[in-house]
């Protein structure tokens, strides 16, 4: 309540810049990160959120794997990440990105070595 009420005031407008300049270069890190690395895996670049909506079903298909597998995978080695069934997406993984870009970068790489590898 109180951010966003300062997000309001005219002192906050700063914060609120530096804030999307810090989720959009998050976003833009994952994005690419996750096409150069991960193969089979689909996502797009969201609009209006921090949220990567990521597309699992060709990867687990191909390793043979459950996407409960797949989540759990993650969990094990501390990413938190968020089973995307609930919203509609059969395959999906969801991962939250309003988080310091070294932890996006510490995440991106604990998938590569222990989950996708």
């Amino acid at each position: 309540m109180h951010a966003l009420i300062g997000a309001y005031k005219p002192e906050g407008h700063r914060w609120v810049d530096e804030l999307c300049q810090v989720l959009s270069d998050n976003v833009n890190y994952a994005y690419a990160y996750i096409l150069e690395h991960f193969k089979g895996i689909r996502l797009a670049k969201p609009q209006g959120t921090y949220m990567l909506f990521l597309d699992c079903e060709q990867w687990c298909r191909e390793h043979g794997k459950t996407l409960d597998e797949l989540i759990k995978a993650g969990w094990d080695v501390g990413v938190a990440w968020q089973d995307g069934r609930p919203f509609h997406g059969t395959w999906s993984i969801r991962v939250n990105l309003a988080l310091p870009r070294s932890l996006v970068e510490e995440a991106m790489r604990r998938l590569t070595e222990y989950v996708f590898c």
